[in-house]
Formats: structure tokens, sequence, C-alpha cells
């Protein structure tokens, strides 16, 4: 997947130490696109080889690529890193985040709330699930504490769906535990609302601690505390060991990024000063956790309490804390200089900050992107050091104003501030920032929300023009909404003819691009003249995107199957931003490509309809010429019938149904009439003293006789008078060998027999 707040931000994390590198990111979905809901299959999907020969590296996040591919790519030696997954027999180092530490804080501070029967919730089928399992045991182990197995909640995956399950099952258990730990956020999200529709009130009968520092789970009620995996950092950090693998450096074992246990109302902390901590390791994964320096943003000689809480807090609610800015010094440790100098040079000469300044940390604050909770978490924060700042002022103990900045100028002619006024200008100033800082989140709350206003419309369009759009317009990407900005394009499978559909996988997924398969480009967006020259080329699966493609435009460049149901057409590339807010893990390319799958499949019985009816229409207009055939036939077989006066009839043996021609009515002197349908307009018109013999005669061709019927009797006709006749028939049986139908012809032999008569008297 390539999209939501975990494949999302680790992709974004991928791509922001890549691009610093010079490499460009081609992020492949090994998934359909057409998932149902959010059940993600057990097994990765086998024989994936999307643009194998094309990286320089390749990062495999989570169940993304069987080992046997896996191993195919070590034994070309191919860089590899894994992300939060083990594969036995591959020697490629893994990343993940400090699981451990992070369920270590997060039980550790269930247990200083007082909690002694601790749960935890989750599948034990992901590496990160069970290293957050082991770590919450060994924790409980270490205060004395014995899990029990009815602790232990069963999810059968990380989504809501499964975590709703379990609360079901545990409240059938009579819920044996006080407080609980969820592997992910959505497990425990939906944990936390069956526990609700039964009237518990959390925390004061559960408390409950997710994973995943998720937007959902802020936005729930009460709040979810969570542990941050800061999974963008498990990219960055996953980059940086790939681009050292690509330069030819040695990189072995598991590499853990550092967490942050982030507390909030589920978890008992109802003061919202609670905040955040960073817990277990540093980024690099090269060992604990650092206690504060000179070179840390809230240290050095007037580092407090205030000011170190407040460090804490912005490391936990800015995700772009970690970039540098043009003069090399980290973004959170600027943001925080800058707020430390405002309030300095208000507690020592009573200035305000200007607008400028204010409006730098506006901007300041929205770059580093805050989380939606950002403001409620740094206003107590922020007051907590403007209340430092101006009790240090009542007290005589204001520092001196910055070395940095412009320094106002105090001489005979001015009068120095007091303590209150200087106490006044700190809380004046403790406001701007407070404001500055608000005006920075709330940009970026209305960023984000116009992007979700963008996305909808954007989908709108799409599907709109998908319903209307003919296999020329689909083919040449004209569907693609007017606000998109990245290149695009469309490879089909060359081997045309009945959609490729893997068999044999319940999941539906399978090995849906099977080495050595081609793909024909059908349509890009691209402008350059290398990329439009691509149109119709064919290329192997492992060589899609072509460079030609893949390098126009910036952001990442996304590969999806174009699937839905059973069908598989091919491949869309598509270049866009990845999505690092969205609760779902499928991104809105996701839902352009399962689009245009259907659209496809519509075009495709469409065209099938097109033939059949083409098909239709030939067989119709042949169908006419053979009636044409058949009616002069049987104008000419009359015309024979009349001169030989031969009468044919034919007898359907299942229905019992006879056709009489016009000719063996006459024969007998009657008119269409006087005759039926039945067997007894023939055997009923028999002479008596022949009845026997015709009937025999037909038995014997009903039970098979190897001869025709051939025999001569007498009939009355249509005046009383007995004439001679002679009937020849066969049968006809159908495809199961029983007598089906029985045809024959009838002859007037009165005039030969007379004759015969004549010569033998003579």
């Amino acid at each position: 997947m390539i999209g939501g707040y975990y494949f999302g931000r680790v992709l974004a994390g991928i791509a922001r130490a890549v691009r610093a590198d010079g490499h460009r990111v081609v992020a492949v979905q090994t998934y359909p696109a057409d998932l149902e809901r959010e059940q993600f299959p057990q097994r990765p999907p086998e024989g994936v080889s999307v643009g194998l020969d094309m990286v320089d590296g390749l990062i495999v996040i989570t169940s993304a690529v069987d080992r046997t591919t896996l191993a195919r790519l070590q034994a070309r030696c191919v860089p590899t890193v894994l992300v939060s997954e083990r594969v036995p027999g591959i020697e490629a180092p893994v990343v993940t985040p400090d699981n451990a530490g992070g369920t270590r804080a997060a039980v550790e501070h269930l247990i200083g709330h007082g909690h002694r029967e601790i749960g935890f919730l989750g599948s034990l089928r992901q590496t990160d699930i069970l290293e957050r399992y082991e770590a919450y045991r060994e924790t409980l182990l270490a205060h004395g504490i014995q899990p029990r197995p009815e602790w232990f909640y069963v999810a059968a995956d990380n989504q809501e769906a499964s975590g709703a399950a379990a609360g079901r099952a545990a409240l059938a258990a009579g819920l044996p535990t006080t407080a609980t730990v969820a592997a992910t956020d959505r497990n425990a999200v939906g944990f936390m609302r069956v526990l609700q529709a039964e009237g518990l009130v959390l925390p004061v009968d559960q408390a409950l601690v997710g994973f995943d520092h998720s937007d959902g789970g802020a936005r729930l009620r009460p709040r979810l505390a969570s542990v941050d995996p800061h999974h963008d950092r498990v990219g960055e950090l996953s980059a940086t060991l790939l681009l050292a693998l690509v330069r030819g450096e040695q990189v072995h074992g598991q590499h853990l990024s550092q967490t942050t246990l982030v507390t909030r109302d589920s978890c008992g902390c109802v003061d919202a000063r609670a905040g955040a901590r960073p817990v277990g390791v540093l980024r690099g994964g090269k060992g604990p956790r650092k206690p504060a320096s000179a070179s840390e943003p809230a240290s050095g000689p007037a580092a407090t309490d205030a000011w170190q809480r407040l460090a804490d807090v912005a490391a936990a609610v800015f995700d772009g804390g970690d970039a540098r800015s043009p003069a090399g010094t980290p973004a959170l440790e600027q943001w925080l200089r800058g707020i430390r100098r405002v309030l300095r040079t208000a507690a020592a000469v009573a200035l305000r900050p200007s607008p400028e300044i204010l409006a730098g940390l506006a901007d300041t604050t929205r770059a580093l992107r805050p989380h939606p909770e950002a403001l409620e978490q740094l206003v107590p924060a922020l007051r907590g050091v403007e209340d430092e700042a101006a009790d240090q002022v009542r007290r005589r103990r204001s520092e001196p104003p910055p070395t940095t900045g412009p320094i106002p100028v105090v001489t005979s002619a001015t009068r120095p501030p007091g303590r209150a006024e200087r106490a006044r200008a700190v809380l004046g100033a403790g406001t701007d920032v407070l404001v500055a800082v608000s005006a920075g989140c709330t940009q970026t709350m209305l960023v984000r929300s116009g992007q979700l206003e963008r996305t909808i419309a954007d989908q709108y369009e799409l599907d709109l023009e998908l319903l209307h759009a003919d296999a020329q317009a689909i083919r040449s990407l004209r569907w693609l909404p007017r606000g998109h900005r990245g290149a695009a394009a469309l490879a089909l499978w060359a081997d045309a003819g009945p959609e490729y559909v893997a068999g044999g996988d319940p999941s539906g997924v399978g090995s849906r691009e099977p080495e050595g398969r081609e793909l024909e480009i059908v349509g890009t967006s691209a402008a350059s003249p290398q990329a439009r020259a691509l149109v119709g080329a064919r290329v192997p699966v492992a060589s899609f995107p072509p460079p030609a493609l893949a390098a126009e435009g910036p952001g990442v460049t996304f590969v999806i199957p174009v699937t839905f149901g059973n069908s598989d057409h091919g491949l869309l590339m598509i270049g866009g931003s990845v999505d690092t807010h969205a609760t779902s893990a499928r991104d809105k390319f996701d839902h352009w490509a399962a689009m245009l799958a259907v659209a496809l499949d519509r075009e495709a019985r469409l065209a099938s309809l097109r033939l059949q009816r083409e098909a239709l229409a030939e067989a119709a207009e042949r169908q006419r010429a053979l009636a044409l055939d058949l009616r002069a036939g049987a104008e000419r077989h009359a015309l024979v019938e009349d001169v030989a006066l031969e009468g044919t009839w034919d007898w359907n043996i299942a229905t019992g149904e006879v056709y009489y021609s016009r000719t063996w009515k006459a024969l007998l002197g009657l008119s269409d009439d006087d005759v039926g349908t039945g067997i007894e307009e023939w055997t009923g018109r028999v002479h008596p003293a022949d009845v026997r013999g015709v009937q025999v005669a037909i038995a014997s061709q009903l039970a098979g006789a190897a001869t025709t019927l051939d025999l001569e009797h007498r009939m009355v006709n249509g005046d009383g008078r007995d004439i001679w006749v002679r009937c020849r028939a066969t049968t006809v049986t159908d495809d199961a060998g029983v007598r089906a139908r029985m045809v024959g012809v009838l002859m007037d032999m009165s005039y030969a027999r007379d004759r015969r008569g004549m010569l033998t008297a003579s």
C-alpha cells in the first residue's frame, strides 16, 4: 500500500532522505487496488517483478514482497532494506521503530496510574507487533506482575474491525483487565467503541494506550493515548541505510528508530500538561537516548523544567522537527530559540516582538508540520515558559537580552523599564507567541482541509470522466483531474485476450506480475519528447516504468495495479505527493486505479457486445439467406412431388406429431383440413387386412431394425375406395442413440399393380 499514516509516513521519510542524495523514489504497490475494505491478505503476493531491473536499491515495507523474489534479488546483489519484517534466509538490514522501548514506556505509565491487570490487544503475525507483545510481557514481569493468558486479547489483524471483535470477546469474558495496551491505534479504536457502546467509561472502567499516534486517535473522546513510532523517521532511517549499501558500505542487523509516548485522556492523564516524552533510542539506532546536553534546544545554563517540557512536547507534536534550516540548524531548535529570544527580550528591555518576527514564527510553526492536536499540547507548555519568565522578572532574575538579533540601546535619555513594565511585556510577548503559534497550527489544518476538499473534487471529476470515457479517452488519460500536475502513464498487458487472473489463491492476489510478461504503454500525460515517444512501445514488466517516464515532475512516482475483482489490466504510473494523514492505507491513486479498471472492464464488455451484435447480424443475414434457400428448395421439392406423385411424411416420435405433405394428402384424395398431425392419420386409413403388417414394420423400425421400412399395402382414400400404396421410411436417432424421428415417402401403386395384373393374365 502507498498511503495513510503508516505506509504514507514511511514513504514520506524515504522520499526526504533519497531526494537529498539526488535519487528518485518509485513506490510500487504490490497488492491489488481493490482490496475489500481493510482486509489485507495474510501472505505477500508471489512473483512481484515490477521495476526490479530498474532500481539501484529496494526498500521493502512489511510483507510487500515474497521470500522467493527477495532471494532472487539477494542472489543478484541488489541492495535491499527490510522495514518491520524479518524474512528467513534473507541477509538484509531490518529497520523498525523501537517497539520494545515504546511498549515498555506505555506499560510503565499505566502501572504508574495504579493498574496491575494490564492486557495486550493485537495480532502477532508481524514483526513489530510480536516485539511489542514480548516487551509488554517483559515489562510486567520486571514489575513483579505475572501476565495471564486471559489478558491477551487476540486480534485477527491490525484493523478496527478486529479490535472491535476482540472487545466483544473481552466483554464476554468479563473484561479481566483494568487497562490495555493495543498493538495499533486502529485496534484500539475498535476496542474502545465496543466498550463505550456497552456503557463503559474510559479511562475509569478501562484505560487504553494505542501504538501509532494517528490523527484518528486524536479525534476520539476520550482522546487516545498512543506511542508515536515516528513512521517517517523509520522511512528516513531505512533510506539512509539503503544509500549506504548502494555506496558499497557494509550494513547489517536491526536498526531502531526512537519512539515517543504521547499521553492523553484514555490512559488517565486528564491534565493536558501530561503531553509527551521521548523513549527508547535515537533515530540512528546506535544506543540509548542521550541525556540533555548543551547542544539540545532546551538545554544549557538556562534550561529549566518548563523549557525542557516545551522541548519534549514540541518534539512529539511536530512531524518536521528533524528538518534543517539553510544554515544547518535543526528546525525545531530554531523554533525554540526564536521563542526564547522573544521572551528574553521582553524580560530584559520590555519590548514585545515585531509583526515580522511573529510572522516568521508562524511560518516556522507551519513548516514543522504540526499534528492536529499540537496547539492543545503546546498552549500549556508555552504558558509554562511564559510564567517562568515573568516570575524571574518579578524576582529580579531576568536573563540578559539575547546575543543575536537587534538589541535596543538604552542611553541616558531613556529610562530603563521597571520590573512591572518588563513583567507586563513578558505576558504580552507570551500572548503574541501563542497567537503566532496558533496561526501556524491553524494554517496547517486549513491547508489539510483544502487538500481533502481538493481530493473529493478530484475523485468526483475522475469518476464522471471515466463513466463517459471511450476506449481512446481511457488510454490517452484524458480522464485525469484537471488539477493534477504529476506525470502519468498507462501500461496494459501486451498479451491481449482474456484478463489475466491469478488462480488458486483464495485472497485473489497471487502472481499478478509474473516475470517475463510484457506491458504496452498505451498513453501518457508526460510532456517530454522522450516520454511521448514511448507510447505504443512494449517493455518487460521488470523494466517498467522506463526512466523517461519516472523522471518527470517532483514528488514520488507511484506504480499501482489496475485491478478490480478478477480483472487485471496492467499498471498505472502516476506522480504526486504522499498522503501521510489518512486513517486508511488506501491512497487516492489507489481509487483512481480501481476506477480505471472498472472503466476498462466496461469498455471491454461494450466491445464484446459490439462484436456479438455484429456476429448476430451476420448470423441473421445467413439465416435469412438460408430461409430463402429452404423456401426455394421446398418449392422445388413440392414440384417434384407433384410430378412424381410421391407424398412425404415426417414423424417426431418424442412429441407424436407427424407432418404430411400436400402431395401425401392428394394421393388419398384429402384436403389440408381433412388431415391432422397424428400417426393415426396414416395407420387409421390402412386396409383392415394390412394393419397387422404395417404395425409390425413400424415396430421393427422403432426397435432398431438395420434395414429401412419398405412395404406395399392398401389404404382407404377419401371417397372410400381401396388403393395400393408403397411406403418407404427410415428412422433417425438423437445424440443419445434414441429413435427420435421416422421420415418416409408414400407412392400410389394402383396403376403399377394393374399393369402387373394385365401382364400376368396375358
